[in-house]
Order: C-alpha cells, then structure tokens, then sequence
C-alpha cells in the first residue's frame, strides 16, 4: 500500500480493558440482577457482567483477548464494539468491528466518536494507543480537531472541521482531484484540490478566484464562499496550468479571449 505511515494521527486511548473483583455470590449472576460494589464476572469468552449501579450489566469483550478471568479478577478486553454496544469506562475508545470508525464510551453506551474511512482505517496497538485514518471523511462526518481537513470517499471535495462536524472547503472537480500529501520537511499533512472545473454552488475557499464549468462551455467565480455568476465562454474556459490562469473564449472560432484581470491564485493547498 503506497501510504505516508505518519498519515495516521494517533490518539491516546484509556485502558481497553476494564479489571474489577468478583463479588461472593451463592447464585450465578445474571444481567440486571443486584449487586454491589465492583462485581464482576465472564460469562463466556466475549462477554461478561459488571456491577454498574446496583445491577449485572451486560458488557461486551468484542477485543482480540476476549473476556479472562484469574480468580476473582477479571478482564474484558473492550477494544472492539459496535455502537450503542453498553460500556463500563467513561471516555474509553474502540474501534468498530469494520475498523470504520472510533467509538466513544458516552453515559453508559459506545457512541460514534470519528470516522476512520482512510486506508488504514481504526487501529489499537499494545500500548493502548488509538490510531484513525481520518484522511477521508464525508460531510457531517464527526471530527475533534478544528481545522483538520479531509477529501470525500468520491475525493471531489476537500472539507474542513468546524464546530466538530467536517463542513465542505473547496471543491476539488478537477482531474487531480483532492488529496492528502505528506512532505518530509513537514510534520503535518496539507491537502492538494485540483479546483479548476466546478458546479454551480459548489464550495470555494477564496473569494474572487476562477473555475470552468464542468462542459468548458463557462467560467465560475467564487462569490461567498460559492462558485456561481457564469460567464459564458463560447470558445471555451481553458485552465493553464504552468501560470495557473483561466481564459475564456467568446467565440467558437477561436477568437481573442476576453480580457481578464491578473487571476486570484486559489488556494490548492491549505496547511493542516
């Protein structure tokens, strides 16, 4: 797999398994049953019962070490679940069983805490460290790290974390499409959005700078954040590339192009 390994941001992750003491009982535990301080027990080897409240509550041991218990310890590893999956640590993190997406110990319950849609997905490794490709995301998509950036599974979009959800940045149309890149001198990601054809409405980063329709047949310019007020281009919207200029054509002839004042340069890569 052709992928930078420092792509991947690594996040600190609360023990994945949970220890408690076995409380002496005549009967067998059940879920809901009563109980009383830090009781516990494996029911079978992905799953177990810990007092939470004064009840049995069922817990799931999805991890690669399962549900262990050595005498009256016992250990259930939680590194995997699924949402809504019941949960013993506040704040504790798993990864999905697709290794989709990063899980949130929330009151009780497994909530979706980020998505993990990049190549190398959701990872936890023996130190207890939570590793999420976020690299790619979709709009909506939930996100910790304000101004954190991501392309779209379908890589036509760059987007932007704000107020914790990835919001549309930049449309990224063009042939190249969006990227994430990674330079040796630089610690952190940029992003690379080929902007040069759009769709009316579409997202824009700079206000003033150019785009061709997606037929070539206009040119966009980006008005608050939107490309939109098409200018038609009878002999076509060309992009250049080498000096990063936009010329449009009146006439199907070839023609002289309309006069165009020096191009605002968008911005193709936005610093992580």
């Amino acid at each position: 797999m052709n992928r930078r390994p420092t792509v991947v941001a690594v996040r600190l992750l609360t023990a994945a398994g949970m220890t408690a003491l076995l409380a002496s009982t005549a009967c067998k535990p059940k879920a809901g049953g009563s109980c009383s301080g830090t009781a516990a027990v494996c029911t079978d080897k992905a799953s177990a019962l810990f007092c939470a409240d004064g009840a049995f509550t069922p817990i799931a041991c999805r991890g690669e070490k399962g549900c262990v218990q050595t005498g009256t310890v016992v250990d259930c590893d939680e590194s995997i679940a699924s949402e809504q999956d019941p949960c013993n640590a506040p704040d504790a993190i798993a990864c999905a069983p697709d290794h989709k997406e990063a899980l949130r110990c929330t009151d009780k319950r497994f909530v979706l805490d980020e998505t993990c849609k990049g190549p190398t997905g959701c990872k936890i490794d023996g130190s207890q460290k939570i590793s999420c490709d976020n690299d790619i995301a979709d709009v909506n998509d939930p996100c910790h790290f304000l101004g954190d950036y991501a392309c779209t599974t379908d890589k036509s979009l760059v987007m932007k974390c704000e107020g914790n959800k990835m919001t549309p940045h930049n449309t990224c149309r063009g042939p190249k499409q969006c990227k994430i890149v990674q330079s040796a001198k630089q610690e952190r990601p940029d992003f690379s959005c080929d902007d040069s054809i759009a769709q009316d409405g579409d997202a824009c980063d700079t206000n003033g700078e150019e785009a061709c329709t997606m037929d070539r047949k206009g040119m966009y310019v980006c008005r608050g954040n939107k490309f939109g007020s098409v200018k038609p281009c009878a002999g076509g919207c060309i992009y250049d590339e080498k000096t990063d200029r936009y010329t449009c054509k009146d006439t199907e002839d070839g023609g002289a192009p309309s006069p165009a004042p020096a191009p605002v340069l968008p911005k193709r890569h936005g610093r992580r």
